[in-house]
């Protein structure tokens, strides 16, 4: 009686198996501008679900998903160019999705820097020793968490500030090689809003690095007045590796830690926890 139940129950397993994997669909698309170059790290998910990815330096991105995302919405967005959403069930029959991108024209409130007697400023967390960690990579899934970012808010003031350096810290890294894009948001109702960057800035790292990254700001000419979250977002990697991490502080008194999970999801907000990050400005 045991063994036969145990058949069944094998049975019932493979059955299931099957039938998950045949419920999987696989989205394949490549993004491009107007003018048929191909755009390379933008985001791609199910919006507000956390399921996403990057497009690759080709403008090349594929999802797979099941059947649960059918009803659901891909959006499609770039620093520099409008957001697209399409259905995602009107990309299933197509088996190679061109999607075209158009420039976005846009102009950012200009803030001017008055004084020639500027003092450097430092703000953030410098301590790395923890138990703690928080990891941008599941393992076997980068599918599903490609895109994710991980930041934390600086509280600048209105007086105008010149951003110079910002210095980020890696706990773990088993990666041959890893690209991040630094992202860094004015702020609406708590979370990140609106990409101050006019340019990507992107920071790599070699095969199993740890440590302090320091990222130059000055050469982008960012000035802001106003509080600001920056993120780390991890935007590509080798396919040999599978743990990337940063230390991670709790209880952490006025700190507020943000974390998306992939591209398109939504904005995790967690008060009293600091992660190991330093902003270094003139003011």
């Amino acid at each position: 009686m045991k063994k036969k139940n145990l058949i069944i129950k094998v049975l019932f397993l493979l059955l299931f198996s099957n039938t998950s994997l045949s419920q999987e669909k696989n989205i394949f698309g490549i993004i491009l501008d107007s003018l048929q170059n191909p755009i390379q790290y933008a985001n791609i998910g199910i919006l507000n679900k956390p399921i996403g990815t990057v497009s690759n330096k080709k403008g090349e991105f594929n999802l797979i998903l099941d059947n649960s995302y059918l009803s659901d919405t891909l959006k499609i967005s770039c620093l520099g160019y409008v957001s697209k959403e399409l259905l995602i069930k009107n990309l299933l029959n197509r088996p190679n999705s061109i999607i075209i991108l158009e420039k976005l024209i846009e102009e950012l409130n200009e803030v001017v820097l008055y004084s020639n007697n500027l003092k450097p400023h430092s703000k953030g967390r410098q301590k790395t020793k923890t138990n703690q960690e928080l990891f941008f990579v599941v393992p076997n899934m980068s599918n599903i968490n490609l895109g994710a970012e991980i930041g934390r808010k600086f509280s600048i003031g209105k007086e105008p500030a010149n951003l110079t350096e910002f210095k980020f810290y890696l706990k773990q890294n088993n990666f041959e090689q890893a690209r991040f894009r630094i992202n860094i948001y004015s702020i609406k109702k708590n979370i990140p809003q609106k990409r101050l960057n006019e340019k990507d800035i992107f920071s790599d790292i070699n095969k199993d690095f740890t440590g302090w990254v320091n990222v130059d700001l000055s050469k982008y000419n960012i000035t802001v007045n106003q509080d600001i979250i920056i993120t780390i977002e991890w935007i590509e990697s080798s396919e040999i590796g599978d743990t990337l991490s940063l230390p991670i502080f709790a209880p952490s008194l006025s700190a507020i830690h943000y974390y998306k999970q992939s591209a398109q999801s939504k904005w995790r907000t967690y008060r009293l926890i600091s992660t190991t990050m330093l902003l270094n400005y003139k003011q």
